[in-house]
């Protein structure tokens, strides 16, 4: 089932992303991050008509080195932020900024020694700072994730609560999820209006 947190915050990048940066990790995010033939950094060249793997078990298993099947984070239009995406579940999303840092965005990155053509305008050459605050719906966990001249930590600023387990959502978060709704619904709206 799992469990949805909340998010506010962004992390600044300096200087910029470029548009191949922006460009790859906006479609990085977008695709599941399963072990693919390809190999862990593949993006297909359409990201929203990306084609799972008939191996399921494939299909569920992370790519190697990758924390989790999905990237929440995402570059903002301007290329000088990070900002999780705000989808309902988002799991891992330090190790996946760290996944991020070091093999995309700093000097000596993993991707700079890959020889992927994808990767020949990166400038790996990129400084990250900025705070993102996180609250698990569940237990109503409050912590932050840190980023000081690319050095990430990740604090809790109240203890999980497991009396909150059973509580109904807070008001701000029926708010989110009422808005959540009609934005999924608008979507899939508009998706029918095309097939038609």
């Amino acid at each position: 089932m799992g469990y949805t947190t909340d998010f506010l915050g962004h992390i600044d990048i300096t200087p910029s992303l470029n548009e191949a940066e922006q460009a790859y990790l906006s479609a990085f995010s977008l695709t599941r991050r399963y072990d693919r033939e390809e190999g862990p950094y593949y993006v297909p060249p359409n990201p929203y008509a990306d084609q799972a793997s008939d191996d399921t078990d494939r299909t569920n298993r992370p790519a190697p080195g990758q924390p989790q099947l999905w990237c929440r984070w995402v570059p903002c239009w301007d290329g000088c932020c990070l900002a999780l995406d705000g989808e309902e579940k988002i799991y891992e999303p330090t190790r996946w900024l760290d996944y991020l840092l070091q093999h995309f965005l700093v000097p000596g990155a993993e991707a700079s020694r890959s020889g992927l053509e994808v990767f020949d305008d990166f400038t790996f050459d990129h400084r990250l700072d900025g705070l993102v605050v996180g609250c698990r719906r569940d237990n109503k966990e409050l912590f932050e994730i840190r980023v000081e001249d690319n050095v990430i930590s990740q604090h809790v600023l109240r203890k999980a609560d497991p009396r909150y387990l059973d509580y109904p959502p807070l008001p701000y978060e029926e708010v989110i999820d009422r808005d959540r709704r009609q934005t999924s619904r608008r979507r899939s709206g508009s998706r029918r209006l095309r097939t038609v």
